[in-house]
């Protein structure tokens, strides 16, 4: 099968039967590579990928309770976040209460809202820090 131009063959004494841009069973001499249909234009390129970003947060550490009594059983920090300052959905659990640093990478473009929270070894969180905001472009 041979991928011809229809207008090649209207003068040609053999007739073929052409009913889209090929040829079957026909033999031609006078047929070249040269009179093949053009490849079909390339596919548009995919759009880029987004940028991440990423936030990187910091927090002192507290030293005493809500009564004022030193705090003994810190046993780390919650994280909270979103792009909401309503509503920080996305939690991280901080486990070492001697990490007082940490960078929350993925981001897609948006405003992101965080919020920390210290956690003791029996379970109870403190309120939430006031929320920090980063733009991520």
């Amino acid at each position: 099968m041979r991928d011809l131009r229809i207008g090649k063959w209207a003068a040609h004494g053999t007739l073929c039967a052409l009913l889209a841009l090929s040829l079957s069973g026909c033999d031609d001499e006078e047929s070249s590579p040269s009179a093949s249909t053009p490849p079909p234009p390339a596919a548009p390129a995919p759009a880029p990928a987004p940028t991440l970003g990423i936030a990187r947060l910091e927090w002192r550490a507290p030293a005493t309770d809500t009564d004022g009594a030193p705090l003994t059983n810190l046993a780390g920090y919650r994280i909270y976040y979103g792009t909401d300052v309503t509503q920080l959905k996305n939690t991280i659990n901080v486990s070492n209460p001697g990490v007082l640093t940490y960078v929350i990478d993925g981001l897609m473009p948006n405003t992101y809202y965080f919020a920390v929270t210290a956690v003791t070894n029996t379970g109870h969180e403190s309120q939430r820090s006031n929320a920090g905001r980063k733009i991520i472009t």
